[in-house]
This record gives structure tokens, C-alpha cells and sequence, in this order.
């Protein structure tokens, strides 16, 4: 293609997606020493106060993500898990740090259909994305949290600054309060019932025996305050060997829990290599299992083999194309994820070009194909990414399960325990619970690069919607030359069950929408600006400047802060 045609259809494809986002153009955030983007603008805030007082991203993407576990309880509290990927200028390496909780010692299928009258065989369960919240799910459903740990970490092999100095806003936050927004008002109210039974909870949600704090109202958690101010400065053992710990296998033991003193004590987050690919000349760089990582590359090399930037931008043929690809991906997901260190996963074949090739033999162009017969949703999570002027990159996953975690609050702490052991089955096979096991994740923290340098750090909430949300931006910028704030606010889909069932976003047009549901694809309508399609958050370097463009999700709390 001449130089002229590429910036004739470039102004095509801007022209489309002005009209897509209803002529409003973007904000833009520029930074120049460094940028930090979250799902709340406080905690994106604090990262980018830890790079101004010269913190690098490592440290900055501590301090947000201590920051957002206080400010965010029902995505991201601090007794649940997380996935680290990082670029480390200094070393030219990227590395990423497998931060999940872990399944107690004495945690087992049997334990669970027990507590909750079920029959193993028929309630297997079989990673189901989200539990059932109109019941509360209580500490049975816990797993040893992995976050704190992987703060410490971090921040001991990678940070500058001190790991007390790191925590000191969170803490700040949780002592002192703050105004509860109205995304976590809706969620409480949403949620209220699940939350009540817990004494702990009650106390720092409820204002009263029955209303929840509302939105303008101070939440304050001393307690987690304090727990937070252990483990600045005690570091690891602080929180799984010593007062907070003693906490948590009392609650455990009160309130029908199964975690031990020694199941805290064994807890170790993991480095693990992370898993490369390619793009149409872009590096692909995403986790490894337990993470959906490898299904981000395996969905992007098989629409390598469509010219996707010839289709109309958001046309039918396009979507189709994406829709497909993503199907047969996550039809591996389902069939292959597990924990790689009790499972022989074949990673190299998940990110393999030839099998993409043959993966996209069997895609009709022409109409849809059923790919499976489980149905999702979405998981609680939260995602935040940071970049420095050193060129150090972060993008981070932090989660706590399912909103507001198990509920139940360990009395004397202020922590929220997640609920993990309810993204694994009961049922025998690659996720089952079973002790020490991690649970297959949803999760693809996703750096981009060019000749081994990387210009663009992304991910998002959203459990089975993940690796769906990671294509589409990922082919948004590098198929349509969009940029990163752009990419993001360009109308989405989420695959909802891979039999065929697709929600997509309203901007994108009725006559489209109508074309796919005549190629066979059972299509719904999302609002024009929906949560259901995920959170992305994302920056992107200019490789001649350096200069780096935040890109946050309209459709969640979300907001980017650069440093000038």
C-alpha cells in the first residue's frame, strides 16, 4: 500500500471511530517523566506521587496497588491475589511475578460440597467464572492470600524507595478515610445482603443494622490501617507469621475456614517466565499460566492471517474474524488452564504460529461456529498500569475474587478475604481445588514492543471477558493505527457463552449488529458505554520522544495521572 493509500484509510478509520464515539474527541494525558493509570483516580494519584519523590514504576505500582486495595475493598482488597508483569529497563529483561493465592493443605471438593449441601458430581462447578452472590459464601471458600506478598517482593528486588515509605498512603487513606464514590455506594447497596452475616463487615460498611454507607459518605478502616502499618515495617513475615496471621487462622477456625498457621507460613509467590510472541512486527508479551495470557497471543496469531486493515473498520466481516478467533482460543482456555506446577501445560503450543494456522482452518468466513457449551460472566477485579522515564514498565492485576471477596472480614484487621477456591471445580481435572493448587485465571497483564524496546503496557478486569478485551485493543492500535486512548474507547464486544451468545456495545452500528446476527452470531445489545467490556488501562511511549500517553476506561472509575 502507497503512502497515500495508508493515510487515506487512516483517515477512514479516524472518521469511523469519531462517529462511533458520537464526535466527541478524547482526552488526552501526556507525561514526560512518567504516567500511572487505575480504576480510581486516587490511587492513580499516589503513583504518581511515588514516581515525582523518585520512585521508580516498580515502586509506584506498589504503592498504587496498596493504595487501590484500600479505596476499591470490593475489587481489589488486600487478602487476595495478583499477576505482576514488568519491564526492568536497567536489565533489558521482563519478567513476571505470579502473586496468586494458594489452596490450604486441608481444602478439598469433598470439604466444600459438604459445608454447602452439594453434590459433587452434580454441583461440580467446573470453572464457573462467578459465584453465586445471593448467598454468602463465608472463609470455606478462602485460599492463602498472595498480594501482600508479592508487594514485598517487588518492591525488595526492584524498588528504590523504602517498602514502609511505599504503603504509607494506603495506610494514610485507610486511617483517616474517604468518600465513598458512587461505584462503591452501588456496589455495597448491590451487595448488602451478601456482606451482613460478618459482624467485621457490618461494622465498617454498614452505617447502621441495615443501610449501607452511601456515596459522599467517610469510610473509615482503622483496623486495616494497622494491619497495613505491621506489615510496612515487619515485610512478609509481618502478615503470614505473626499477629495478623494469628488473626486469620482464628477467624478461619471460628467461622468454618480450613486455612492453617503453616498454610501461611508455606506461602511463596512465584517468578515465572513470561510467555513472547508476535504481532504483525509488534513483540506480544504477556503471563504465564496461571494466567490467560498465552490465549491473548494464541487469538492474535490467528487473526495475523486476516487483513483485517482492507475490512471496513467495525464492519461484519472484521468482527466475525475476531469473534471466531477468540472462540477457538477460549475453547483451549477452557479445555487446558490449570496450575503449572501441578500440571504439564503446553504453553509453546498455545503461542505456536502453526498451530494458529491450523486453529483457523476450521473458522467459516461465512457464519458462525459453536465452540463450546459453558456460559461466564465477569470476575471482581481490578487492573492498573505504571511507566517511568527510565523506560520501566508495569502492568498489574489485583484482584480479590468475586466482589467483596467471601465477605467475611477477619476480626481485629480489617481484611476481606477473597473467595479463589470458587474459580476451580470439584470435579476432577486440570483446575480442581486440591492443596497448594493455584486456580486458573483469567488474568493477561500484556506489554507491546518494537526492536526489543516496548512502547505500550495494558490490561483489564473482567475474567472470561479478559483475553476478548486484550485482542481487541491490542488489533485497535496495531490494525487501525488508533492510539491508546482511542483504542480504549472504541466500542467492544464480550463473547458470553461460546456457543455464540455476543454482546456488543450499541456504538457499534444497528446494520452491523444485524449482519453478524445473519452470519449465525446471537447478538445483544450492550449500552453504548458498558462495564460489562471490561476496564483497560493502558500507556503508550512515543519511541523517538518518550513521551507517554495515558490511556484509562471511560466506562469504569477510572483515570490516568502523567508526571511533567
Amino acid at each position: 500500500m502507497t503512502a497515500a493509500a495508508t493515510e487515506k484509510t487512516q483517515a477512514v478509520i479516524d472518521a469511523a471511530w469519531l462517529t462511533e464515539c458520537d464526535g466527541r474527541p478524547p482526552v488526552q494525558i501526556w507525561g514526560t517523566r512518567g504516567m500511572a493509570s487505575s480504576m480510581h483516580p486516587v490511587a492513580s494519584q499516589v503513583g504518581a506521587d511515588v514516581l515525582r519523590r523518585g520512585g521508580n514504576a516498580i515502586d509506584a505500582a506498589v504503592a498504587l496497588g496498596a493504595a487501590i486495595s484500600v479505596l476499591s475493598p470490593d475489587w481489589a482488597a488486600p487478602a487476595g491475589d495478583s499477576a505482576w508483569l514488568l519491564y526492568h529497563a536497567e536489565s533489558r529483561q521482563y519478567a513476571y511475578l505470579d502473586g496468586y493465592s494458594t489452596c490450604p493443605a486441608a481444602i478439598s471438593p469433598q470439604r466444600i460440597a459438604q459445608h454447602f449441601g452439594l453434590d459433587v458430581l452434580a454441583d461440580s462447578r467446573v470453572f464457573q467464572e462467578e459465584p453465586p452472590e445471593q448467598r454468602h459464601l463465608g472463609m470455606i471458600t478462602a485460599m492463602v492470600p498472595g498480594t501482600p506478598a508479592a508487594w514485598v517482593e517487588l518492591a525488595q528486588r526492584y524498588g528504590r524507595l523504602r517498602f514502609e515509605e511505599l504503603l504509607d498512603p494506603a495506610i494514610e487513606i485507610a486511617a483517616t478515610g474517604f468518600l465513598v464514590n458512587r461505584y462503591l455506594a452501588a456496589a455495597l447497596q448491590a451487595y448488602r445482603t451478601k456482606l451482613a452475616p460478618c459482624a467485621a463487615t457490618r461494622r465498617v460498611f454498614f452505617k447502621d443494622d441495615r443501610a449501607v454507607l452511601g456515596e459522599g459518605e467517610r469510610l473509615r478502616q482503622p483496623e486495616l490501617a494497622e494491619t497495613l502499618r505491621r506489615l510496612a515495617r515487619g515485610g512478609r513475615d509481618a502478615f503470614y507469621d505473626g499477629e495478623t496471621a494469628a488473626r486469620i487462622v482464628r477467624h478461619s477456625e471460628r467461622h468454618g475456614g480450613v486455612i492453617t498457621r503453616e498454610d501461611l507460613r508455606r506461602y511463596r509467590c512465584v517468578w515465572r517466565d513470561v510467555v513472547r510472541g508476535t504481532y504483525r512486527g509488534n513483540d506480544v508479551i504477556v503471563t504465564a499460566p496461571p494466567t490467560a495470557g498465552a490465549y491473548v497471543i494464541q487469538a492474535l496469531n490467528i487473526l495475523e492471517g486476516y487483513a483485517l486493515r482492507e475490512m471496513p473498520y467495525h464492519g461484519e466481516q472484521a468482527l466475525h474474524l475476531t469473534i471466531e478467533a477468540l472462540k477457538l482460543a477460549l475453547a483451549d482456555r477452557r479445555s487446558a488452564g490449570g496450575d503449572p506446577d501441578f500440571l504439564d501445560m503446553d504453553v509453546a503450543r498455545l503461542a505456536d504460529k502453526g498451530y494458529a494456522d491450523v486453529l483457523r482452518l476450521s473458522i467459516d468466513a461465512r457464519g458462525a461456529t459453536p465452540r463450546g457449551e459453558k456460559e461466564s460472566s465477569a470476575s471482581a477485579t481490578t487492573h492498573f498500569v505504571v511507566a517511568d522515564a527510565q523506560g520501566n514498565m508495569v502492568s498489574a492485576t489485583q484482584t480479590i475474587g468475586s466482589r467483596f471477596g467471601c465477605a467475611d472480614m477477619v476480626e481485629g484487621t480489617g481484611l476481606l478475604v477473597n473467595d479463589r477456591t470458587w474459580w476451580m471445580s470439584l470435579a476432577a481435572g486440570a483446575n480442581q481445588v486440591a492443596p497448594f493448587h493455584r486456580a486458573n485465571i483469567g488474568h493477561a497483564p500484556t506489554i507491546l514492543a518494537e526492536s526489543g524496546v516496548p512502547h505500550a503496557t495494558l490490561g483489564s478486569p473482567g475474567g472470561f471477558g479478559i483475553v476478548q478485551y486484550m485482542v481487541q485493543v491490542v488489533s485497535q492500535m496495531i490494525d487501525y493505527g488508533l492510539d491508546i486512548q482511542r483504542a480504549i474507547e472504541a466500542p467492544r464486544f464480550k463473547i458470553e457463552d461460546l456457543r455464540g451468545r455476543v454482546g456488543i456495545e450499541r456504538r457499534v452500528s444497528s446494520a452491523t449488529r444485524q449482519a453478524l446476527a445473519a452470519m449465525g452470531h446471537e447478538v445483544f445489545e450492550f449500552p453504548a458505554w458498558s462495564d460489562r467490556v471490561g476496564g483497560v488501562e493502558g500507556v503508550a511511549v512515543d519511541p523517538l520522544t518518550r513521551h507517554m500517553l495515558g490511556g484509562y476506561d471511560p466506562r469504569r472509575n477510572s483515570m490516568a495521572v502523567g508526571l511533567n
